[in-house]
């Protein structure tokens, strides 16, 4: 709403945590006795299908107006697959600091760098000559591969996140940076980079964005032997799934569905491994793709 600049329309937000919250931005958070006491609409935003229909069934009965929030959305011109993207960047802007911190503690670090790690195995199959990492965050990653590779491009949507990798990794020469538009990697060159990967992000895309990604990549790649490793989401039992809505923020995405995408957009799928994430059961699938050699 934001960035629609239709945020002075907000009254309030409303939240069983309310006492605990307070306040969010410069807006007060009301419980929901106090939020009827607004003659307002209720824009409906919840972390679960079964939580949203508890919510529109106590609005129901109380006759209040109200919509859900990718109705909303499209009521002010933005498509879902927008909406989500964007909400999946805003969400990431105001409330990363903490996960950052955890994220780059040794349990979890060492999903992706134990030896015994399937994420490890497939990594050691990538050229890295001249690798990309797509959605680097706050650059975790790097020094885990750092003195392999040749050069690295960092990506990521979040001119936050692009500023801190500079700061982090100032006085590498061997580094550039580049802040993307969530889709696509229209400003980097055509047929110029041995690898690409990405880990804990892709999990959250849009299946749309998913594919513009796929089809650009293969633009960026070497012919006959570029590859990719991608860890994406597993989960395609609610087809209306999305960040905004799903446990662990996990698109709708499958392990067939991921391999039949890589196909349409010309790669070759070598190897797929779907696994168990931090105990949650098959919830995730990481992905190696190869560019052939093109006619």
């Amino acid at each position: 709403m934001k960035q629609k600049q239709l945020d002075s329309c907000i009254i309030g937000f409303c939240d069983k945590r309310y006492d605990e919250i307070k306040q969010i931005s410069d807006k007060p958070v009301f419980s929901y006795e106090k939020a009827k006491e607004n003659d307002a609409w209720f824009i409906v935003a919840v972390g679960n299908e079964e939580a949203g229909k508890e919510i529109h069934a106590m609005l129901d009965a109380d006759k209040r107006t109200y919509c859900a929030i990718d109705e909303f959305a499209k009521a002010v011109n933005m498509s879902r697959v927008e909406f989500n993207r964007e909400f999946c960047v805003l969400f990431h802007v105001d409330n990363m600091d903490e996960y950052f911190e955890s994220a780059e503690s040794e349990n979890s670090m060492q999903i992706f760098w134990d030896e015994r790690s399937e994420f490890k195995k497939m990594f050691l199959k990538l050229d890295l000559e001249n690798v990309i990492e797509l959605a680097c965050g706050r650059g975790r990653h790097v020094s885990w591969y750092l003195n392999q590779a040749g050069h690295i491009t960092l990506v990521d949507i979040l001119s936050k996140n692009i500023e801190f990798c500079k700061t982090r990794f100032q006085g590498l020469s061997n580094i550039t940076y580049y802040q993307n538009n969530g889709y696509n990697l229209e400003d980097l060159e055509s047929n110029a980079y041995t690898s690409l990967f990405s880990y804990d992000a892709m999990v959250h895309f849009e299946m749309m964005d998913i594919y513009e990604y796929l089809t650009d990549i293969y633009r960026v790649l070497v012919s006959g032997g570029g590859m990719v490793l991608l860890h994406h989401s597993n989960s395609d039992e609610n087809y209306k799934a999305s960040f905004n809505n799903t446990a662990h923020g996990r698109n709708f995405m499958s392990k067939k569905i991921f391999a039949y995408l890589a196909y349409r957009a010309g790669f070759e799928v070598l190897e797929q491994k779907v696994i168990d994430w931090n105990g949650y059961g098959n919830l995730d699938c990481i992905t190696l793709l190869q560019k052939p050699v093109e006619k």
